[in-house]
């Protein structure tokens, strides 16, 4: 039996058990991962090729997030395996996707890879994008607040935001006065009010599309897209201006890769490039 099917099959059988049954699975198994891997990040590895994260910072829209893209979209993606919230506590059981994470071959990524990772993401992330979104509002996957360190330190929930406007005035009020030298002053406020005065649709965004994120196979493909926890409702250009937002990322490979994918959208990643240099206060 192939492992996707396998997976696809625990998804149906697993979530109908006793919620007493599941919790007492999951703990022996991540209690067994924990003596055989090193956690990765908020994610333990357990037996039978699977993952498993669980606590109070553990959202189940994460879970329904992923599930979503997986059923909406041929996006390499885990299999959402079992997701469910008891005492004050989420856990998340999805499968395990085969790769390399990008960030830690970052820095053998040569001229040549960073145009087969750019032309993948571009064929990957198109789908993705052309969901139809369910309203004007920007707003998590859910339709609930967004999660983002973009937006507040330690990402706390914001919004939803009836409309992309909304999202841009909240943008600006968050940044505070911004301390912008006297001789920019014209260049950067016409920059963002150009940026901010152009129709955007509302596409759902991965909202935390990194290296870190990222999982290759030794020839540079693709192998999987990972942690779904920040994904929103979000104006078309934000997949690249939260993509390249990390300080690590705003020069170099991840962001030419990432402003190859998206081109279109240069004016609005200098307008966020502005408030970020220029914002009064971050919390």
């Amino acid at each position: 039996m192939a492992p996707g099917l396998a997976y696809r099959l625990l998804a149906l059988v697993i979530p109908a058990l006793p919620l007493s049954l599941r919790l007492s699975l999951w703990r022996y198994l991540a209690s067994i991962g924990r003596r055989r891997w090193q956690a990765e990040s908020a994610a333990q590895r357990i037996p039978g090729g699977m993952y498993v994260k669980s606590g109070s910072l553990v959202r189940l829209a994460e879970g329904q997030a992923t599930h979503f893209v997986a059923t909406h979209t041929s996006m390499p993606v885990p299999v959402v395996i079992d997701n469910f919230a008891v005492d004050d506590k989420t856990w998340l059981v999805t499968s395990r996707i085969p790769g390399y994470n990008l960030a830690d071959c970052y820095p053998e990524i040569t001229p040549e890879a960073e145009r087969r990772l750019s032309d993948q993401l571009s064929h990957i992330l198109a789908p993705l994008r052309d969901i139809p979104a369910p309203g004007p509002e920007v707003c998590g996957s859910d339709g609930g607040p967004i999660y983002c360190a973009r937006l507040a330190f330690g990402s706390p929930s914001l919004g939803p935001f009836a409309s992309v406007d909304d999202f841009h005035r909240f943008l600006i009020n968050r940044a505070g006065s911004l301390n912008i030298p006297d001789d920019e002053v014209h260049m950067v406020k016409e920059t963002i009010a150009h940026a901010h005065s152009r129709p955007h649709r509302i596409c759902l965004t991965h909202n935390d599309l990194g290296p870190h994120n990222i999982l290759v196979d030794d020839d540079w493909n693709i192998t999987g897209i990972i942690d779904w926890e920040c994904c929103a409702w979000m104006p078309e250009y934000w997949e690249l201006t939260k993509g390249t937002f990390l300080p690590q990322y705003r020069k170099g490979r991840w962001n030419r890769i990432l402003t190859s994918v998206f081109p279109e959208y240069s004016l609005e990643l200098q307008a966020e490039r502005y408030i970020v240099r220029y914002r009064d206060r971050y919390a």
